[in-house]
């Protein structure tokens, strides 16, 4: 596919892009808004609602209270508590011949006095001052042989009138007849008044409870709607009253999980009702008495509110989606071919820099962002030439961060060094000429390379900057081209992990039959000068110096001691406490006038020095001391080291032959 179809694809992903988002901004900005105005009619519904139930209960107390100040009805009340013993006066156990007296009294009064519920006479009951149950409407017959414990009667003869919302269960659970079983509907509350009664002096006679459905009473429909809403666009608000044991009542066709403590206060919270999305508010239910009585929710339907201004708001987005996407196309034809010519030249540099050719440079046309990559390519490709160049110079290098310090400060690439402190080791493998006698060169390169690629990875993992190979011999330095503030500890923990290397390849070697292999090392720090050396053409980096040369002599050194390490007492002091070394000599190495303290490494800080340490250091006190008789005992006591042998054998040479009155006790070693 072509840059131009790929740009126009791009224009136009983008445009449909940015349509089907502000869609959704769109959306979600129109139902967040609904839902903000929805929340607030809740929240206005919610309490007219609230008041409309206060003001139902106030009719029916109002109602109970007219009826008990009803002439008839007080002397029922009276015949229920009169002071006539044999009515009923005294004893609680003598009231029953008052209330069978006051039954009389209630058969023959109007008890339809209280209204009318749901085709018939309103549900009452009456109880009297002592809570035994005079009559109820429900089962005229029944009558109460104790006290009722009910905690709305006891209220209302403690305090006053008082309210309750009784559930199904509740009404069924009654110790008397209230509502009738066949008028109990399961999915409706009671709104039940307790109302005391008085007597002419203002006493309290009883309690007259009377009741509703709350169904009829609070969840009323208009009974002639002026038009039967779809269910799309049915915005009426919808309630749900809870009772206090959990029992609903609603005109939803089902509700459940409905709990208070999901809502917030003064907060609408999302429901599903019968797969119905609904916006919802709580609100407290009170009595008459304000004490709570139950719950209240009020719902809208939030989809039947929104899906009308979704439709309109969609119907004027398809035009407009399709004028914007003609236009996009449009652009996105003028823009690909603007931009298509010079990406085509980019393109076509790029494959010529993939193929090798760094002297490619493409014309920069303009300030623009097109332009400003063309300048951007060209720059991309002179810096590749730089670092080709860098690391054609550097490629012998081992350790990446040479280069990578080379790469980012080509500066540093020019010929010329800087002088600064180094440590130098070199590294000589013992026993090599003898055994490339029994190997082809094949097989020589072969056991070669495989030392050399574990010994860089030594070399590596402790800093080192390997300067080069020479026949079985590595030479490598610390402290450049990166600074490295321990460098003189890490090439003496590098030249005993060296040593380790070489004891671990031996057996392997001496399985095949060939000579035991070993190493020696010698290490010098002191000041030198690291970078490239050579003309432009031809450099090299490493690093000269005398103490470079000392160095390379200490290793040859090593060998007159019978050691594997010789360490510069420079390297040693830098070293400090993180190593474990001892003192073996002064040695004036050829070529220098100056003697050099040397010494053994012997391992990292924490080692234990074998035991023929100490015998040495004091056979070495008795060498200087001219002492060369005890000396060579000393010496002698370690035949295991090497290095004692070799003093004892300079003991024998010294008492045979005693030196002048003049000698200072240093070494000169003449070869290498």
């Amino acid at each position: 596919m072509s840059l131009a179809r790929k740009l126009i694809l791009a224009f136009m992903a983008l445009a449909g892009a940015s349509l089907v988002t502000a869609l959704l901004l769109t959306t979600l900005a129109v139902r967040a808004a609904a839902k903000q105005k929805i929340a607030s009619d809740l929240e206005r519904t919610l309490e007219s609602f609230q008041r409309l139930a206060q003001a139902s209960q106030e009719r029916i107390r109002d109602v109970a209270e007219a009826r008990t100040l009803d002439r008839s009805f007080k002397e029922m009340s009276l015949s229920v508590n009169s002071s006539d013993a044999e009515a009923g006066l005294g004893e609680v156990g003598s009231e029953t011949a008052g209330i069978l007296s006051a039954r009389e009294v209630i058969a023959s009064a109007d008890t339809e006095a209280f209204g009318w519920s749901r085709g018939g006479p309103l549900l009452w009951a009456f109880f009297n001052a002592h809570g035994r149950l005079v009559y109820t409407r429900a089962s005229p017959e029944q009558w109460g042989e104790a006290p009722v414990s009910l905690p709305l009667l006891d209220t209302a003869l403690r305090q006053g009138p008082t309210s309750a919302l009784w559930s199904a269960s509740q009404l069924r659970g009654l110790p008397f007849t209230f509502v009738p079983p066949e008028q109990i509907r399961p999915g409706d509350l009671l709104l039940v008044h307790a109302q005391p009664a008085f007597g002419s002096r203002r006493e309290k006679v009883g309690v007259v409870l009377s009741g509703q459905w709350a169904g009829d009473l609070l969840l009323e429909e208009p009974s002639a709607p002026r038009a039967a809403p779809s269910p799309a666009t049915d915005t009426r608000a919808r309630f749900i009253l809870r009772a206090g044991d959990g029992a609903l009542a609603t005109r939803l066709p089902t509700v459940v999980g409905l709990d208070e403590r999901g809502f917030q206060a003064g907060r609408a919270r999302d429901l599903d009702i019968g797969g119905t999305h609904y916006l919802a508010r709580a609100g407290e239910l009170l009595g008459v008495d304000g004490t709570h009585i139950g719950q209240v929710f009020v719902l809208r339907d939030f989809d039947a509110e929104i899906t009308p201004v979704l439709e309109r708001f969609q119907r004027w987005l398809v035009p407009t989606a399709v004028g914007v996407a003609l236009s996009a196309l449009a652009v996105a034809v003028f823009m690909a071919r603007s931009m298509a010519s010079p990406l085509v030249q980019l393109e076509a540099a790029a494959g010529r820099v993939r193929l090798g050719d760094l002297s490619v440079e493409v014309p920069v046309r303009g300030a623009d962002e097109v332009g400003r990559v063309a300048q951007s390519f060209n720059e991309m490709v002179s810096g590749l030439r730089q670092r080709d160049q860098i690391k054609g110079l550097f490629k012998r290098y081992l350790a990446p961060q040479v280069v990578d310090e080379l790469i980012k400060h080509p500066e540093k690439a020019a010929p010329g060094g800087e002088r600064k402190v180094l440590t130098v080791l070199f590294c000589d493998l013992v026993g090599f000429t003898s055994m490339s006698e029994q190997l082809s060169p094949e097989a020589m390169v072969g056991l070669l390379n495989t030392y050399f690629e574990q010994a860089t990875e030594v070399l590596t993992r402790h800093g080192a900057t390997l300067d080069k190979f020479i026949g079985d011999a590595i030479m490598c330095f610390w402290n450049a081209p990166l600074p490295q503030e321990d460098h003189a500890v890490r090439a003496c923990l590098a030249a005993l992990d060296l040593v380790a290397l070489v004891e671990r390849l031996a057996p392997g070697l001496e399985a095949q039959g060939l000579p035991r292999i070993a190493c020696r090392i010698g290490i010098n720090t002191g000041q030198g000068v690291a970078g490239n050396i050579g003309s432009r053409m031809a450099q090299d980096y490493t690093v000269i110096g005398d103490s470079v040369n000392l160095a390379s002599r200490l290793e040859g050194a090593s060998k007159a001691y019978g050691t594997r390490t010789l360490v510069a007492e420079d390297t040693v002091s830098a070293a400090g406490d993180r190593i474990v070394a001892r003192e073996l000599d002064w040695l004036r190495v050829k070529g220098k006038q100056q003697p050099v303290r040397v010494f053994e490494l012997l391992g990292v800080a924490g080692t234990a020095p074998p035991a023929h340490v100490e015998r040495f250091a004091q056979g070495l006190a008795l060498y200087r001391a001219r002492r060369f008789v005890e000396a060579r005992a000393a010496f002698l006591d370690s035949p295991e080291d090497g290095c004692s042998r070799r003093f004892a054998a300079r003991c024998d040479a010294l008492i045979q032959r005693p030196p002048p009155e003049d000698w200072d006790g240093i070494f000169s070693l003449d070869s290498k």
